[in-house]
């Protein structure tokens, strides 16, 4: 049998309501040369019902350690030229697979990164959030946002994945920021200024409901590499990253505040424990007695 060109592999654990919306985007690319890996990980809600509606997918159900490990049994198993991670609850947009067909006849292309619309779940309207990566050692810098990335509008060779090894098993949130910076050490990304990906940004999105342990992780994944940036002034750095951090947990209590009080009292204490001093301010004054008052 033909190789296929293009490899999806799909991380999968009780996401069935999505996943036809997923698998049924693929398909759409009507491309004769793809495969379609789903790794699930013994789901107990519609996913095996779904799945079985597709009989050109490759569904292994089986326990697993995590995303991380599901997408490096996926990894392991392409076969295709080019592999795209695609969760449950994300689709490609339609003619995707024939502009990547172009973009990679190019044989020194070896990494593509894209733009994404995002979709949100409360029906407020999509918006087209575009990709940045101007030099990598932004990805150090994470609170900055100076870098950007959207996990399934990046697009590899195989043989890119072969060279850098599988994800760190042990990330659950940023395990794609981790391996974007092993790779961007290595090999050159190329942005196309174009809608890559679609995210669907529902309720159930792990990194919807607990953001902050993307933080978390990124903080873990990039302190050992402070010292490559700002001259390596490392006091200098870290006040920034408070500051900038601060900001980050109080947009996202700003952002909390309508809907979930509690989650916006989580984040405003987070950003008050980075910097005091980006808390007390006229600006944020009205949302603090809010939440401190209200039940």
């Amino acid at each position: 049998m033909q190789a296929p060109y293009f490899s999806v592999i799909t991380p999968s654990w009780n996401q069935g309501e999505y996943l036809s919306t997923c698998i049924e985007s693929v398909l759409a690319q009507k491309d004769p040369g793809f495969e379609h890996l789903v790794f699930d990980n013994c789901s107990t809600d519609s996913t095996r019902a779904v799945a079985a509606r597709y009989p050109h997918i490759r569904f292994v159900s089986e326990p697993d350690r995590g995303q991380s490990h599901a997408v490096n049994k996926g990894l392991q198993a392409a076969c295709g030229e080019v592999v795209c991670w695609l969760n449950t609850d994300d689709a490609y947009p339609s003619g995707l697979f024939a502009r990547l067909r172009d973009i990679f006849k190019d044989p020194s292309c070896d990494v593509v990164f894209g733009d994404a619309e995002q979709v949100a779940y409360d029906g407020s309207p999509s918006r087209r959030v575009p990709a940045v990566l101007l030099n990598r050692l932004d990805f150090v810098k994470w609170w900055t946002s100076e870098a950007r990335m959207h996990q399934p509008a990046v697009f590899f060779r195989r043989r890119v994945a072969a060279e850098m090894g599988p994800l760190r098993e042990d990330l659950h949130y940023a395990m794609d920021y981790e391996y974007w910076w092993r790779l961007s050490g290595k090999f050159r990304f190329n942005y196309v200024s174009e809608v890559l990906a679609i995210q669907h940004r529902q309720p159930e999105s792990k990194t919807v409901l607990a953001w902050h342990k993307v933080y978390e992780e990124r903080e873990r994944i990039f302190t050992p590499h402070y010292g490559l940036v700002d001259g390596g002034n490392r006091e200098a750095l870290l006040r920034e990253k408070r500051h900038g951090l601060a900001h980050r947990h109080l947009m996202n209590a700003f952002a909390a505040a309508a809907v979930d009080k509690k989650a916006a009292r989580s984040e405003l204490a987070r950003a008050w424990a980075q910097s005091p001093s980006q808390v007390i301010k006229p600006r944020t004054l009205g949302l603090l007695r809010r939440l401190m008052i209200s039940s």
